[in-house]
Protein backbone atom coordinates (compact mmCIF):
# COMPACT_ATOMS: atom_id res chain seq x y z
CA UNK A 1 0.00 0.00 0.00
CA UNK A 2 1.39 3.45 -0.87
CA UNK A 3 2.17 5.76 2.02
CA UNK A 4 -0.43 8.36 2.91
CA UNK A 5 0.02 11.93 1.86
CA UNK A 6 0.21 14.52 4.62
CA UNK A 7 -1.82 17.72 4.73
CA UNK A 8 -0.39 20.66 6.64
CA UNK A 9 -2.51 23.74 7.23
CA UNK A 10 -0.91 26.96 8.42
CA UNK A 11 -3.59 29.37 9.59
CA UNK A 12 -2.98 33.04 10.34
CA UNK A 13 -5.45 34.60 12.80
CA UNK A 14 -6.43 38.23 12.51
CA UNK A 15 -7.34 40.98 14.96
CA UNK A 16 -8.02 44.69 14.81
CA UNK A 17 -4.30 45.36 15.29
CA UNK A 18 -2.67 42.51 13.35
CA UNK A 19 -0.82 43.03 10.08
CA UNK A 20 -0.51 40.69 7.10
CA UNK A 21 1.10 41.54 3.75
CA UNK A 22 -0.50 39.33 1.10
CA UNK A 23 1.81 40.85 -1.50
CA UNK A 24 4.94 39.76 0.38
CA UNK A 25 3.39 36.40 1.23
CA UNK A 26 2.54 35.54 -2.38
CA UNK A 27 5.58 37.09 -4.06
CA UNK A 28 8.32 36.16 -1.58
CA UNK A 29 7.25 33.65 1.07
CA UNK A 30 5.46 31.16 -1.17
CA UNK A 31 8.32 31.15 -3.72
CA UNK A 32 10.70 30.52 -0.78
CA UNK A 33 8.56 27.57 0.33
CA UNK A 34 8.50 26.21 -3.22
CA UNK A 35 12.26 26.57 -3.72
CA UNK A 36 13.14 24.96 -0.38
CA UNK A 37 10.55 22.18 -0.15
CA UNK A 38 9.40 21.53 -3.73
CA UNK A 39 12.19 19.00 -4.26
CA UNK A 40 11.78 17.50 -0.77
CA UNK A 41 8.28 16.06 -1.11
CA UNK A 42 5.97 19.08 -1.08
CA UNK A 43 3.49 18.24 -3.84
CA UNK A 44 1.01 21.12 -3.84
CA UNK A 45 -0.33 24.08 -1.91
CA UNK A 46 -3.26 26.42 -1.89
CA UNK A 47 -3.56 29.85 -0.32
CA UNK A 48 -7.00 30.92 0.85
CA UNK A 49 -7.84 34.45 2.02
CA UNK A 50 -10.24 34.66 4.94
CA UNK A 51 -13.49 36.52 4.54
CA UNK A 52 -14.49 39.39 6.81
CA UNK A 53 -15.24 38.58 10.45
CA UNK A 54 -14.03 34.96 10.35
CA UNK A 55 -11.07 35.66 12.62
CA UNK A 56 -8.48 34.53 10.08
CA UNK A 57 -6.50 36.35 7.39
CA UNK A 58 -5.03 33.44 5.47
CA UNK A 59 -4.93 29.67 5.39
CA UNK A 60 -2.17 27.86 3.52
CA UNK A 61 -2.72 24.18 2.80
CA UNK A 62 0.29 22.11 1.79
CA UNK A 63 0.17 18.50 0.62
CA UNK A 64 3.30 16.43 1.18
CA UNK A 65 4.29 13.09 -0.38
CA UNK A 66 4.25 11.36 3.02
CA UNK A 67 5.01 11.88 6.72
CA UNK A 68 8.68 11.07 6.24
CA UNK A 69 9.10 13.81 3.62
CA UNK A 70 7.32 16.32 5.85
CA UNK A 71 9.19 15.51 9.05
CA UNK A 72 12.59 15.35 7.32
CA UNK A 73 12.22 18.56 5.29
CA UNK A 74 15.24 20.83 5.54
CA UNK A 75 15.29 24.64 5.76
CA UNK A 76 12.40 24.81 8.25
CA UNK A 77 14.16 27.48 10.31
CA UNK A 78 14.69 29.66 7.23
CA UNK A 79 11.03 29.41 6.19
CA UNK A 80 9.79 30.12 9.72
CA UNK A 81 12.18 33.07 10.10
CA UNK A 82 10.57 34.69 7.05
CA UNK A 83 7.16 34.88 8.76
CA UNK A 84 8.09 38.12 10.55
CA UNK A 85 8.48 39.78 7.14
CA UNK A 86 4.77 39.53 6.29
CA UNK A 87 2.86 39.29 9.58
CA UNK A 88 3.07 40.10 13.25
CA UNK A 89 0.93 37.14 14.39
CA UNK A 90 1.90 33.58 15.28
CA UNK A 91 0.19 31.12 12.93
CA UNK A 92 -1.55 27.93 13.98
CA UNK A 93 -0.40 24.70 12.37
CA UNK A 94 -2.47 21.56 11.83
CA UNK A 95 -1.07 18.30 10.45
CA UNK A 96 -3.15 15.36 9.25
CA UNK A 97 -3.19 12.35 6.93
CA UNK A 98 -5.10 12.64 3.67
CA UNK A 99 -7.71 9.86 3.66
CA UNK A 100 -9.94 10.90 0.74
CA UNK A 101 -9.91 13.48 -2.03
CA UNK A 102 -11.83 14.08 -5.23
CA UNK A 103 -11.85 16.91 -7.73
CA UNK A 104 -15.38 17.38 -9.04
CA UNK A 105 -14.69 20.29 -11.37
CA UNK A 106 -17.56 21.67 -13.45
CA UNK A 107 -19.37 18.32 -13.50
CA UNK A 108 -20.68 19.03 -9.98
CA UNK A 109 -22.91 21.86 -11.25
Amino acid sequence: MPSQRVVVQVIYPTSSTSKFSMDYYLNHHIPLVKSRWGHQGLQSWTVTAGVKDTGYDVQATMVWKDMEAFTNAKDVDEVRADIKNFTDVTPYRWVGLLVDQEELGDSAN
